[in-house]
């Protein structure tokens, strides 16, 4: 699909789904794009998981995009293939270039401690902006509520990648509340990552999470350094309407 119409489809989309509810949203996006949209899952917070359910309980074969850095916690690896095999999601798991090993071996040992924004570029930002190449719809479970970093998301944007291509980024629950997912999780009886019941705020790699105190909930991530994202959702450019999207790549 060439980013022109996809500029001509935000515009649509972001006025006949205003105030849309989420399923609504995501039947929209396997109706518009079929297999060229997926939903990010980390299967660390609730909110993937959450969309993921709700895609399955409307029949939707949008499928998920994992990224396994290597580095995740037992938990999070055993929910992924509990609700892999209970609900049949179509899971695209994503890996890092290099194995933990190699990385070592290039950059030095406890590369997340010297340098996070380099450690997580490679094994996450670069393994996901590879997969959006092939994507015209990106689906987060981004929310306003999760902390200052996000506090602007919409639910529809078009975003712009770094070889130029235009992506139209949905996050359906920009709107929620942290107390709406839990009702949603509750409501459902969803399974969800065990470690959010142990203190922790926000779940990712093994070495750069920990419990956390607060309602902020990316506290806990890199402590000790100026960071709350690990670039998945900064790496891309929300583009401007008004400003246009200026020469962009088919």
């Amino acid at each position: 699909m060439a980013d022109l119409d996809l500029a001509a489809i935000h515009r649509q989309a972001a006025q006949e789904l205003a105030g849309a509810p989420a399923e609504e949203i995501l039947g929209w996006a396997a109706d518009t794009f079929g297999s060229r949209a997926a939903i990010s899952c980390s299967f660390g917070g609730p909110g993937g998981i959450v969309l993921a359910h709700m895609a399955h309980q409307r029949g939707l074969r949008l499928p998920l995009i994992f990224i396994d850095t290597g580095f995740l916690f037992p938990e999070t690896y055993q929910l992924k293939e509990e609700l892999e095999s209970r609900w049949g999601l179509l899971v695209r798991t994503v890996h890092p270039s290099l194995s933990p090993d190699e990385q070592a071996s290039r950059y030095g040992d406890r590369l997340w401690e010297r340098d996070p924004d380099r450690c997580c570029f490679l094994r996450k930002v670069q393994p996901m902006a590879k997969i959006l190449e092939g994507l015209d719809c990106w689906i987060t479970p981004l929310r306003r509520d999760q902390g200052p970093s996000r506090a602007s998301v919409e639910p529809i944007e078009l975003h712009r990648l770094a070889s130029g291509r235009a992506l139209l980024k949905l996050n359906p629950l920009a709107h929620w509340t942290r107390q709406r997912l839990w009702n949603y999780v509750a409501r459902h009886k969803l399974p969800y990552n065990p470690l959010l019941d142990r203190g922790f705020k926000s779940i990712g790699c093994v070495q750069c999470t920990a419990p956390a105190y607060g309602d902020n909930e990316r506290a806990g991530r890199w402590q000790g350094h100026a960071k709350s994202e690990c670039g998945l959702h900064t790496f891309t450019q929300v583009v401007s309407e008004r400003r246009g999207l200026g020469p962009l790549s088919e």
